[in-house]
């Protein structure tokens, strides 16, 4: 099932990454288009390297951008960052951002972040793939629309089609969830994922898009 979606995928202009690892579990099949203006941008600043790990895109989504005048100091960072960070700790993650010219330092002790680029994605679609066991896959699909811009269930192509014609595609359709019928030939979209009302977390997508960006050809 697996190379029938990753087909159905790169002919979308996705990249995919099998097995892709979450907080709350492994999603099989995630797909990233990056906005190539956005990422031209981003090199512009000479930042090639990836952010790193979701603690410290936390960190940079609490610094305001340059272009806006406005900075944050150590002090409050420390404070937002309290339940999560040791000063020291925090101290050494600031002067990797800085390294990676993702922040900048206006005056001693006060931080903004060099960006403009954000979000680097167009669009990010996750993919459920399951024999059986609907019910489950479409709990599975749901969490993913905490970064996804598009959330799919694939099921085998008779099943697929069977569910797809079922009450139980009006869940699919309230969760915002699509559905795809897959062969061995190729697959199909039977109904289409929600890309609204999602309540989706800015740091969880950037931090999927730049396992993304750490093994691009910069």
């Amino acid at each position: 099932m697996a190379s029938s979606v990753i087909r159905w995928m790169a002919r979308r202009g996705l990249t995919v990454k099998p097995e892709f690892a979450l907080p709350w579990g492994v999603c099989d099949l995630v797909a990233v288009k990056l906005d190539p203006v956005r990422v031209r941008l981003r090199l512009s600043y000479g930042q090639t390297r990836s952010v790193g790990p979701p603690v410290r895109l936390h960190i940079l989504s609490r610094i305001p951008e340059a272009d806006t005048g406005r900075s944050i100091s150590f002090r409050k960072l420390n404070e937002d960052m309290a339940d999560i960070l040791p000063p020291d700790a925090l101290s050494r993650e600031l002067t990797l951002l800085a390294g990676g010219r993702f922040v900048t330092s206006p005056r001693l002790g006060f931080f903004q972040k060099i960006n403009g680029w954000a979000p680097l994605h167009l669009k990010i679609v996750a993919v459920e793939l399951k024999l059986s066991r609907v019910s489950e896959a479409l709990g599975q699909a749901a969490a993913n629309r905490l970064f996804a811009t598009d959330s799919y269930v694939a099921l085998p192509g008779g099943l697929a089609l069977r569910v797809g014609m079922s009450e139980r595609a009006r869940n699919f359709k309230l969760q915002g969830i699509g559905l795809l019928a897959v062969w061995h030939h190729g697959c199909r979209e039977l109904l289409k994922p929600s890309t609204k009302d999602a309540l989706r977390s800015e740091v969880v997508q950037s931090h999927v898009v730049e396992r993304f960006w750490r093994t691009r050809d910069n």
